[in-house]
């Protein structure tokens, strides 16, 4: 195998590693104040009809289950909106994390531009897809456009 491709166990990531940089991007773990593993559980079994306990997914999460079914990967891949391989090729995650990054940053980008705090991104915005997120700055970028040009109609004296 030709070294300059294939990684060493320290380069991999964990089950663990994939499912965090998930949840941090896209779900709301948040319930009074406590995780709620079991809410989300509850989401990703009722979407996929995969039995899928909060318990289960919390020794997902904190590593402490490192080898999931493919039944559960396939449950986890829908419900987070990304390939299965994603928890299974390295180089796919990053992919996707790399699209993740991109995405979220021109979402800043835009949502600077148009005078909107970053914090405000960490709600509903903060968990969109990529497509979502480039979705969304696009809208803002075509308000701010049309607006911009409502202004300067409105401020053109009149003869």
């Amino acid at each position: 195998m030709d070294s300059g491709t294939s990684r060493s166990a320290d380069d991999r990531l964990t089950v663990a590693q994939k499912l965090d940089h998930l949840l941090k991007l896209r779900a709301e773990l948040r319930e009074n104040g406590k995780s709620s593993y079991k809410a989300l559980a509850a989401e990703i079994a009722a979407q996929s009809g995969e039995s899928f306990s909060g318990a289960y997914l919390w020794q997902l999460h904190r590593g402490e289950r490192t080898n999931p079914t493919l039944r559960h990967l396939q449950a986890l891949a829908a419900y987070f909106d990304v390939p299965v391989s994603y928890f299974t090729d390295d180089d796919v995650t990053r992919k996707v994390l790399d699209e993740e990054d991109l995405a979220r940053r021109e979402l800043d980008r835009s949502m600077t531009e148009a005078g909107v705090s970053a914090l405000y991104l960490r709600g509903d915005l903060a968990a969109l897809s990529p497509e979502g997120k480039r979705m969304v700055a696009d809208m803002v970028h075509r308000l701010r456009t049309l607006e911009q040009g409502e202004d300067q109609t409105r401020q053109s004296p009149e003869k």
